[in-house]
């Protein structure tokens, strides 16, 4: 259970959240970095770390946008 674990702090998890599903990225779990051209620094809510479950949808979508700029 979440609230067992050491690393919960009392102001919440301090880790990484996964972009799609929004729960934590437990150090034990594998994850996936995607980044999309059109939000590089994350400020969209898309480039950033996924659970590998999480990111096969993304990553299709990421690949294809990635492939030509917007407006050509």
């Amino acid at each position: 259970m979440l609230r067992e674990r050491d690393d919960f702090e009392p102001g919440g998890w301090q880790g990484p959240y996964c972009r799609a599903c929004r729960q934590p990225i437990l150090p034990e779990q594998r994850k996936t970095r995607i980044e999309f051209s059109t939000d590089r620094y994350g400020f969209k809510g898309l480039t950033g770390d996924y659970h590998a479950a999480c990111s096969r949808p993304f990553a299709s979508m990421a690949a294809i946008i990635n492939m030509r700029p917007m407006g050509h």
